[in-house]
């Protein structure tokens, strides 16, 4: 059981630390998005794999997304109102967001053949790991089913513990 739970501590959102994850998110999105493959070493390309990862990237972020609904926030801190989702996509992964934000980077890496991209991509995956574990922090806290839950679904890659 979560420790904080445990001992009946309920910590308040720390809010500021959730706002530094979000900016450090964007801050390597945006030029993973926006750089072009000639910028930094290349190796070799794969512009038909790329398109896919991209589209099912998109594709799946819209739909976890959809699943959220009005719970969505970039905020690592669950919304007041909110709700958990445990269902759709969610089934499969408890952050699927963030897997199909990282399978459209890819997307792009692969398809620019750029090593900067896939170092950008790398950077990011290690950003929305921290992010997901300070996430799942309140979310232990404030939905008592999170930890039955968290026990049999993976965090990013469906089947993958």
């Amino acid at each position: 059981m979560n420790s904080e739970i445990a001992g009946g501590n309920i910590q308040p959102p720390d809010r500021n630390s959730a706002r530094r994850f979000v900016v450090i998110q964007f801050v390597i999105l945006i030029p993973l998005i926006l750089i072009g493959s000639e910028i930094g070493p290349q190796i070799r390309r794969f512009p038909t794999i790329g398109l896919i990862c991209i589209g099912l990237g998109l594709a799946g972020y819209l739909f976890a997304a959809g699943n959220l609904g009005r719970t969505l926030t970039a905020m690592p801190i669950p919304k007041a109102d909110g709700k958990l989702c445990t269902s759709g996509l969610y089934r499969f992964v408890r952050h699927p967001i963030y897997s199909f934000i990282l399978l459209f980077c890819l997307g792009l890496a692969l398809q620019a053949g750029s090593l900067l991209k896939y170092l950008l991509t790398f950077l990011l995956a290690i950003v929305f790991y921290y992010k997901s574990k300070f996430e799942e922090k309140y979310l232990f806290q404030k939905y008592p089913e999170y930890e039955a839950y968290s026990r049999f679904v993976p965090r990013f890659i469906p089947f993958i513990k």
